[in-house]
């Protein structure tokens, strides 16, 4: 019980008054409920607008921090929305100017190296072009080792990076007979075996040529080795097997039939289905079987189409070996005077 004591002095009487504790408290612990409540709902409120201004200042940063990596890994289609006129907002809007300007600087970059690109392969084309202008009876034949050498490394399954490569190394791979003397270039009948020693330095003359050009680096093997053998019988280094590289390997074979299939001062043009009989005697010897394989692969579906002109009888008044002798070049393209292709 809790009471209170009163005293009435004149008439020394006393007024006592008692209450039972719970009762006399039930207000004082009302009011403690109320305040521990009110309490807690402040707490509760202030985290909740805490987390929501948070996130106010941090959804935005992430939307930005996402965007920048999308850019940083080439993806400049990226715009960042936020309705917002904050600083925030106004990053936002910075933001998306300078990729927008990002994105039309990298489609010039783009366009230009498309155009550079195209620059190059046609010079480099011109450059070919300009090489079997030198030799009536080789004209195209740089396309055409191109031409065979992209279906046979495509049906070997190589990857993109070797097929540019492939493409440039075969476009170029007699580019060193620039260099050789027109009188040996186009002489009508066999070499000397002196000319021929000096035919096969188009090779060294072309991968000499285009050494200096860091771009064209990858390019020198098929250049400067198309001409060697899987038996070490080639030139001009006599290189075996793995020793020679596969880019040369398979424009050797490209070479090969193109050589076997157009007409030459020195040699008939062969029947396209006689040439790979020829060829596929030389896989394994002088030429890479894998290379030998996909190119009959493709020749077998059709795919190569030789142009009448390239096989037609030549003019009477060109030399033309007896039916015996191409046979027996043509067998051996690495080691005879039929390499001039």
């Amino acid at each position: 019980m809790l009471g209170t004591y009163s005293p009435v002095t004149s008439l020394d009487w006393a007024v006592v008054v008692q209450k039972p504790r719970e009762e006399a408290y039930r207000g004082i612990y009302e009011m403690q409920r109320t305040g521990r409540l009110l309490a807690w709902l402040a707490v509760f409120v202030s985290v909740g607008l805490s987390i929501f201004s948070a996130r106010r200042i941090t959804s935005p940063l992430q939307v930005l921090a996402q965007s920048s990596r999308a850019i940083a890994r080439g993806d400049f289609s990226q715009r960042v929305h936020l309705k917002t006129r904050t600083e925030i907002g106004e990053l936002a809007t910075t933001f998306n100017t300078m990729s927008e300007d990002l994105e039309q600087f990298v489609q010039d970059l783009k366009r230009a190296a498309e155009e550079n690109k195209a620059l190059f392969m046609g010079s480099i084309q011109m450059l070919a072009g300009a090489v079997d202008e030198k030799d009536p009876y080789t004209r195209g034949h740089s396309d055409r080792v191109t031409k065979y050498s992209m279906m046979i490394a495509s049906e070997m399954g190589l990857d993109a990076g070797f097929l540019e490569i492939l493409r440039v190394s075969a476009q170029l791979h007699d580019v060193g007979k620039i260099g050789i003397e027109d009188r040996i270039l186009k002489k009508p009948g066999t070499l000397t075996p002196e000319e021929f020693e000096i035919m096969k330095t188009h090779t060294t003359k072309g991968a000499n040529i285009l050494r200096p050009v860091p771009q064209l680096r990858e390019m020198l093997p098929g250049i400067e080795l198309h001409h060697e053998a899987l038996n070490g019988r080639g030139y001009p280094y006599g290189l075996k097997g793995d020793e020679i590289p596969l880019l040369a390997r398979v424009i050797a074979v490209a070479d090969t039939f193109d050589a076997l299939t157009t007409n030459r001062p020195y040699q008939q043009a062969f029947d396209p289905v006689e040439a790979m009989r020829i060829i596929q005697n030389l896989s394994g010897q002088r030429l890479d079987p894998m290379a030998v394989t996909a190119l009959a692969a493709v020749f077998s579906r059709g795919e190569i189409h030789i142009q009448k002109s390239l096989t037609q009888k030549m003019p009477v008044e060109a030399p033309v070996p007896a039916p015996a002798a191409p046979v027996l070049q043509a067998l051996d393209p690495f080691t005879v005077e039929t390499t001039r292709t």
